[in-house]
């Protein structure tokens, strides 16, 4: 059984995420699913940044600790992996829980000539590897270079801070000094630790992380290991709100929780499918509802399948076939090759076996006894021609959208 390594930048909690946040962690999770039912051992690791300049300047602005505000967001994070039906990753990584993970990592790094201390501050130094710096998002570093060399101490405008000697916020006492780590070292010092040192299947986040992020996380791992960090990226295209990127200053972000005051969880999961991963998807409430009404669809069947007593014939080979698709992130074909499944009642099974392979939850909906005993009846009254007695019974039926 093949062991499939996958690592995910997971937020820095300092404020609430939108849904455009949550589509990497939607698609880690139609991945993970997909791949384990395939047979793949999956290994899949998730940070939480919880110690970081948004979160001091949140803390000072409510006048909180920093650990309020993150364990706030923390929480609420988490939330919506159960609110959303998404499964947690194998492990989640705090930064301060792992700080002296951190000092050993940043002292490798300066062991092996990578990185140096200056004015109480440890910096990697990217001439040494300016070979392979920007590989990952296609720079050239003589085009990044600019005038500020020489701002603390720094070899390079380039080089950057894997510890931070600083004044403002909370400190920790470091063999290096008191400060707090950078942000682009926690990462790389995770996946050398719990994949020890090994190169990852995929490493996962934003577009907006490409660079510097993750070419500076990349980096660390060459310096260590002579090979980059990941065998690919996922990078992923950003929602926006009437053709808009979601963004406090503009008003347009819609939260998690007032999605779901609207829409089915299943709703966003479906959004998520029906898009390549890298592309942005504008959203709009047309599409919400046009999605949503697409779910309500395939929970009719789901009840058509219960109350009809349907044979639970799957065809094992188109399961694998289309799964096969969704775990190659080949979404629109797979998605193509479902909705065909939901034409003709023989395609039932199979359908919805698929559907609770990728998470939806509308397959696990189960009819109460008494909603199929009034379906029974109804159809009874209808048989017997009492038709106002089942156009009652129909109704109510139709209003708890049983049918």
């Amino acid at each position: 059984m093949e062991t499939i390594k996958y690592y995910l930048c997971g937020p820095t909690v300092y404020n609430y995420p939108h849904i455009g946040n949550l589509r990497p962690a939607m698609t880690f999770d139609i991945l993970v699913r997909t791949k384990k039912y395939l047979g793949n051992n999956v290994i899949f690791l998730e940070n939480i940044t919880d110690i970081d300049d948004k979160i001091i300047k949140k803390a000072v602005e409510e006048n909180k600790s920093e650990k309020e505000i993150a364990m706030f967001y923390e929480k609420y994070f988490l939330e919506q992996y159960i609110a959303f039906n998404m499964e947690l990753p194998s492990k989640l990584i705090r930064v301060t829980d792992s700080l002296n993970d951190m000092y050993e990592y940043i002292q490798n790094l300066i062991n092996v000539g990578a990185a140096y201390e200056s004015q109480g501050n440890i910096f990697f130094d990217v001439n040494k590897y300016k070979n392979v710096y920007g590989k990952i998002s296609g720079q050239k570093i003589e085009n990044l270079l600019h005038d500020d060399e020489n701002i603390f101490g720094k070899k390079s405008s380039l080089d950057f801070a894997l510890w931070k000697s600083t004044s403002e916020g909370i400190k920790f006492d470091s063999p290096f000094g008191k400060g707090r780590p950078g942000w682009h070292t926690e990462c790389s010092c995770f996946i050398n630790k719990y994949f020890e040192g090994k190169q990852i299947d995929i490493h996962g986040g934003g577009i907006d992380l490409v660079f510097p992020h993750h070419e500076n996380e990349n980096i660390q791992h060459f310096a260590l290991h002579n090979e980059n960090i990941a065998k690919g990226w996922l990078h992923f295209g950003t929602l926006n709100y009437k053709n808009q990127k979601m963004s406090k200053s503009l008003g347009n972000i819609i939260y998690p929780h007032t999605f779901l005051e609207k829409y089915d969880a299943d709703t966003y999961r479906l959004l998520i499918l029906s898009t390549n991963y890298s592309k942005p998807i504008n959203v709009s409430d047309e599409l919400f509802e046009s999605l949503q009404s697409q779910i309500n669809k395939f929970s009719l069947i789901h009840n058509k399948f219960q109350l009809e007593n349907y044979e639970n014939n799957i065809n094992k080979n188109i399961v694998n076939e289309i799964v096969n698709l969704f775990a190659n992130l080949d979404f629109s074909n797979a998605l193509s090759h479902l909705i065909k499944l939901t034409k003709t009642s023989k395609d039932y099974a199979t359908f919805l076996y698929i559907a609770k392979i990728l998470g939806f939850n509308f397959p696990n909906i189960k009819i109460s006894k008494d909603d199929l005993k009034k379906y029974n009846n109804w159809r009874e009254y209808v048989k017997n021609k009492e038709y106002e007695k089942a156009d009652i019974l129909r109704n109510e039926l139709k209003e708890k959208g049983i049918i």
